[in-house]
């Protein structure tokens, strides 16, 4: 029950929300509202759409929404810049939610490039649902219903370069989930990681990281607190012309503190993702695969989550285009309660035809579907389970990219 969904992987940035969360939805077309590629552009869009939802209510429910996004992309070589805006209005029938809300989104980054160094500053945040999914917002792999919930991250990076091959890496981040009616799980954390990157040749390259994390989870005024720390290996490779892959993996040592010093018991587990990617004129494939602790999305006092997706996205024609993808992910409880051991399984599924209808107008039609279960819940925030789907139809105006000069 989106509107027309934007994949924000360029931008960084604050995002908060108030909704039921959700599972993602096919990657958007690429005619219609898009990121801008080009220095010193501008592009934006307004689209409406209609969504038919089943598995929340006692029968099929509908939302409306109506939203306008804007990109915008800078031309200074050294200090570029770049803003991501989105908003509109949503109607809903599904029981529990809204029946009208408002919704805004935005998203910032400020590069600073010098001979030796590179500083990444992103910022900047918003309130709302949102029809585009910025953010380092706090990962929630855990399907829940409706719970009005602010959601903020703001993640900073510097690398510095000693000659070609040769570079020391640095980045932290703070992320906050919170439940306005202490319908759930409140959550803080702070990370960091440095290390090193050495490029082995023009295809290659291997880094190391050493990344140290704190979380404070917090319901009904009591706080559980853990930490993380360990060591990962990276390694990169342009494969072929097509293909890349990229891997990971590194033990990590998680431990609860204070309060929580028995309930999260030091253990040590390896932790991993690996990535391969296909990419031609008219295809795009991804296959990725990662297993890594969070904050627990509201409903664990941390989680240990593994995820496995796949997505394709076929150009069958210069007027019409299609996706698919498909994930399933598993996060158990980190906390050692008796009588419980939750976990939670979903597994999702979506696709989306686009049709160009002219120069600046684009429709879709999607379908997605995803189902979860539960098990030994200890139950703090209402939490999905069943099978819900969504039927989306919607069109869109963007008349592409703004040309605006040079830096």
């Amino acid at each position: 029950m989106k509107a027309y969904l934007v994949a924000l992987v360029l931008f960084l940035a604050l995002g908060s929300r108030a909704e039921a969360q959700e599972p993602p939805v096919a990657t958007p077309p690429t005619f219609g509202f898009s990121l801008p590629s080009v220095e010193g552009t501008l592009t934006y869009g307004l689209s409406a759409s209609e969504s038919f939802v089943t598995g929340y209510g006692n029968g099929a429910d509908y939302s409306t929404a109506f939203s306008g996004s804007l990109g915008y992309l800078s031309s200074s070589p050294d200090k570029p810049f770049s803003l991501v805006y989105s908003g509109g209005y949503l109607y809903s029938s599904v029981s529990s939610y809204p029946t009208s809300s408002t919704f805004q989104n935005l998203a910032a980054s400020q590069v600073i490039t010098t001979k030796n160094w590179n500083f990444v500053i992103p910022g900047v945040g918003d309130i709302g649902v949102d029809p585009v999914q910025i953010g380092d917002q706090p990962p929630q792999t855990i399907l829940t219903n409706y719970a009005t919930r602010v959601g903020n991250g703001l993640n900073g990076g510097v690398t510095r370069n000693f000659g070609k091959s040769l570079s020391i890496n640095g980045s932290a981040s703070w992320q906050i989930l919170h439940f306005t009616n202490n319908e759930g799980i409140d959550s803080s954390t702070v990370n960091a990681s440095v290390g090193p990157t050495y490029h082995i040749d023009a295809r290659s390259s291997v880094s190391a990281n050493a990344v140290y994390s704190y979380t404070k989870d917090t319901y009904a005024d009591l706080t559980y607190p853990f930490e993380t720390e360990g060591v990962n290996v990276q390694y990169q490779r342009q494969l072929t012309r097509f293909f890349s892959m990229s891997v990971s993996a590194g033990p990590q040592r998680t431990f609860g503190t204070g309060a929580a010093a028995t309930l999260i018991p030091s253990e040590i587990t390896p932790v991993a993702s690996a990535t391969l990617t296909y990419a031609r004129r008219t295809t795009s494939a991804s296959v990725s695969f990662s297993r890594a602790t969070n904050a627990g999305s509201g409903v664990l006092y941390g989680a240990l989550t593994n995820n496995i997706g796949a997505t394709v996205r076929q150009q069958f024609s210069r007027d019409w285009q299609g996706a698919l993808t498909v994930s399933y992910s598993q996060s158990t409880s980190l906390a050692k309660i008796p009588g419980a051991g939750e976990s939670y399984d979903a597994t999702y599924g979506g696709g989306q035809i686009s049709r160009r209808l002219g120069r600046s107008f684009s429709a879709y039609f999607s379908y997605t579907a995803v189902h979860q279960n539960q098990t030994n819940v200890v139950i703090v925030q209402p939490v999905f389970s069943g099978l819900s789907q969504t039927f989306s139809v919607g069109i869109t105006y963007s008349p592409g990219p703004q040309h605006l000069g040079h830096y």
